[in-house]
């Protein structure tokens, strides 16, 4: 099956699920075509119902988990902010 490459930016409590060769919160994974965000979820061992927000080539996704992910795609993991 093909590769494609994923650029990662994790901010916050997300940068603990970074593969071990990140640098500054940031990293290239490599996935097989056709997988989702939920999959990508799952290989970094974020917890699904962890609170997030997911930003995909800078678009919003919220925590939307069906996206298909492509070639060159930048996908950042924000947690959620509240205030008053």
């Amino acid at each position: 099956m093909k590769k494609i490459n994923i650029q990662l930016k994790m901010f916050m409590k997300f940068e603990k699920y970074l593969p071990p060769d990140s640098v500054d919160g940031k990293a290239m994974i490599v996935l097989e075509e056709g997988k989702t965000l939920e999959d990508l979820i799952n290989i970094l061992g974020i917890p699904i119902d962890e609170p997030r927000i997911v930003v995909i080539n800078g678009i919003s996704h919220g925590v939307a988990n069906a996206s298909v992910l492509a070639e060159g795609d930048i996908v950042a993991f924000f947690a959620p902010v509240g205030g008053g």
